[in-house]
C-alpha cells in the first residue's frame, strides 16, 4: 500500500487524549443552493440529485436524477409520476439536461429521461408508474463495454430493486427481474425503495445498504408465500445490509443500525448514504424527526472499519443541518455516490432538498417542491482533534508498525498554537532522535505538513517497529495525518484568526 490515512473519525487508533476534544465541521452549503431546480415540463415539481460521479477522464460531474410529477395534484405524465433524467456539469455548480431522446414520454423525446417504468402493479395503480435510479457505479471488471456502468434501480413494475447496465450511462440494459424482494415490497405495506449500491473495494465485493424494518431481521428477503406477511404493528425505519462477490448471490443480510435508548424518542433512520474514504468506510445518516411541530430530516456523520459496524461521530451532532420549515431544505436526505467526489481538494456533496414535512397535507401544497443542494468541504476535514484547556493538550496514539517514512499532518493552528510530534515506544518512552525538542513545530494551516525532526527528515529509521505519536498541541487542531513513501505539496489554506483562548469556538472552513 502505497500510502496511509488516518481520519480520527474514531477512537481506533486513539491511546489517549488531555484537553482535547473531538469537534465536527459541517460542510458549508453553496451559496447558488438549490443548484438544480424544476424547470421543464417533464420535471413536474422534483428534481431529486440521487446518483453522482465524477468522471476524471472526461472531467465532468455526472448526475443522475429523480424528476416528474410526483405528488403533484396536476397529475400524472403518460401515467408517469416518476423517472429518471441525467445531467452534466464541469464545475459541479451549473448543470446542463441535454435533450437525449433515448426514450419516449408522452409521446414526446424532447427530454433528457433516460429510464422509465413500463408498468405498475395493480395494487398501486393509484400512485402511477415510477422508477428511479438509486446508484450508478463504475465496474471494477466490465465483460466488455457495455458494462461500463452498473445502476441499482427501484421499478414498481414489479416492486424491487433492479440491476441495469450501460456504456455510457444514458443507454440502459436493464434486468427484467428485481434481485430480492423485501416482505415491504411484497406484502404491500408500502415499498423498500430505499436502498443503494457501492463496489467496496476494500472488501472486493459489491455491498448493499438498506432501509428495513427491525420485524423483517429474521426474514430480510421475501420468501414465496411471504405476501401474507403480518403487517408490524409499529413500523420502524433502520439500517440494513447485504454483500454479493457477483451481483447474483446476495449474502450477509443484517440489520446493522438501529436507534438506541440514547437517541431523542421521536426519531428514525430514513436512509444511508455511505462509500470508501481512504481506509475507512464514511456515512451519512439520514435522521428523520418525527415529533409534531418539529418534523424534518437532517444528517449525522457516520465511520465504520468494516462496513457494517458503525460509528456515529461527535456525540451524534448533526453534520448537514436542514433549514426552516418553507426554507428549500428544511428536510435533508443525501444523495448516492460510488466514491467521493473531491475535485482540487474540495469535496462535493450533492443532496435532495425539500420544502415540506414528510406528511400528507404538506407534500400536496401547490409551492412543496424538491430541489437539489450543493455543500463543499475541505479535504478529509470531516473532524478534528482541537486543543482546549487546561494546557497541555496532548494525543497519543495506540502502538503501530511503521510501513511508511514519510508523515504529514492535515492540520490548522491560530495564534501562538502549534503542535510538535514525539514519536514513542510501545513503552511510552520517548525514542532518541525523535523528542518534542527535536520536532519541527508545525504551524499555520496546510493539508499536509511535512513532521520532521532535527537528525530525522522523516521514519525512515524507524520502519518495520512498533511506536507510538504523541502530538503536544496548542491552539490547533489535528484533522488526519498521512503515512507516504514520497513527499507531498504543503498545500496552504488561509490563516485562522487568533480569537481568544484555545478552546473558544472556531469559525467553519470556507
Amino acid at each position: 500500500m502505497p500510502s496511509k490515512t488516518e481520519l480520527f473519525l474514531d477512537d481506533e487508533l486513539i491511546e489517549m487524549t488531555a484537553s482535547v476534544t473531538r469537534k465536527i465541521h459541517p460542510p458549508t452549503k453553496h451559496r447558488l443552493n438549490p443548484i438544480l431546480r424544476p424547470e421543464h415540463w417533464w420535471e413536474g415539481r422534483c428534481v431529486m440529485p440521487i446518483a453522482t460521479l465524477y468522471d476524471p477522464q472526461e472531467k465532468l460531474f455526472k448526475m443522475w436524477y429523480r424528476t416528474g410529477p410526483l405528488d403533484d395534484p396536476g397529475g400524472l405524465i403518460d401515467g408517469h409520476a416518476s423517472y429518471t433524467a441525467y445531467a452534466t456539469s464541469t464545475d459541479g455548480v451549473h448543470w446542463e439536461k441535454p435533450l437525449l431522446g433515448v426514450v419516449e414520454l408522452a409521446g414526446r423525446r424532447d427530454h433528457n429521461v433516460v429510464m422509465l417504468s413500463e408498468g405498475i402493479e395493480p395494487r398501486h395503480e393509484v400512485q402511477g408508474k415510477k422508477l428511479f435510479i438509486r446508484s450508478v457505479i463504475p465496474h471494477p471488471d466490465p465483460r466488455d463495454e457495455s458494462e461500463k456502468y452498473v445502476c441499482l434501480f427501484f421499478d414498481m413494475k414489479k416492486v424491487g430493486p433492479y440491476l441495469g447496465y450501460s456504456a455510457d450511462g444514458i443507454h440502459w440494459r436493464r434486468e427484467p427481474e428485481p434481485f430480492w424482494q423485501s416482505l415491504t415490497d411484497v406484502g404491500g405495506w408500502g415499498d423498500d425503495s430505499l436502498i443503494s449500491l457501492i463496489y467496496d473495494s476494500l472488501k472486493r465485493r459489491w455491498v448493499v445498504y438498506r432501509r428495513v424494518n427491525p420485524q423483517e431481521s429474521e426474514r430480510l428477503v421475501a420468501q414465496p408465500g411471504d405476501e401474507d406477511w403480518p403487517r408490524p404493528d409499529r413500523g420502524m425505519r433502520v439500517m440494513g445490509y447485504a454483500d454479493s462477490a457477483d451481483l447474483k448471490h446476495w449474502e450477509n443480510h443484517r440489520v446493522i443500525m438501529i436507534p438506541d435508548a440514547d437517541d431523542p424518542a421521536d426519531i428514525e433512520f430514513y436512509g444511508l448514504s455511505c462509500y470508501n474514504y481512504a481506509d475507512v468506510y464514511v456515512g451519512y445518516l439520514w435522521i428523520y424527526h418525527m415529533a409534531p411541530g418539529a418534523e424534518n430530516i437532517d444528517i449525522q456523520l457516520t465511520t465504520s472499519r468494516d462496513g457494517i459496524s458503525f460509528t456515529r461521530c461527535c456525540r451524534r451532532e448533526v453534520f448537514l443541518p436542514s433549514g426552516p420549515h418553507d426554507y428549500y431544505d428544511h428536510e435533508i436526505t443525501m444523495g448516492h455516490q460510488p466514491d467521493p467526489v473531491v475535485v482540487d481538494d474540495q469535496v462535493y456533496l450533492y443532496y435532495q432538498a425539500c420544502n415540506y414535512k414528510h406528511t400528507e397535507p404538506d407534500i400536496r401544497r401547490p409551492h412543496s417542491i424538491i430541489s437539489g443542494g450543493l455543500c463543499t468541504f475541505t479535504r478529509d476535514r470531516f473532524v478534528s482533534l482541537q486543543s482546549g484547556a487546561p494546557s497541555p493538550s496532548r494525543v497519543v496514539t495506540k502502538p503501530f508498525v511503521v510501513e511508511h517514512p514519510k508523515l504529514f499532518l492535515n492540520a490548522a493552528t491560530w495564534g501562538d498554537g502549534s503542535i510538535e510530534v514525539e514519536v514513542l515506544a510501545r513503552d511510552w518512552r520517548v525514542i532518541d532522535g525523535f523528542t518534542a525538542d527535536d520536532s519541527t513545530v508545525v504551524k499555520g494551516n496546510a493539508l499536509n505538513h511535512p513532521v520532521r525532526w532535527t537528525d530525522n527528515a522523516d521514519l525512515a529509521r524507524l520502519v518495520g517497529q512498533e511506536v507510538r505519536l504523541k502530538f503536544n498541541m496548542s491552539d490547533a487542531r489535528l484533522h488526519a495525518m498521512y503515512f507516504d513513501t514520497e513527499d507531498r505539496p504543503l498545500k496552504s489554506l488561509p490563516p485562522l484568526p487568533a480569537i481568544g483562548p484555545g478552546h473558544a469556538e472556531l469559525p467553519v472552513d470556507v
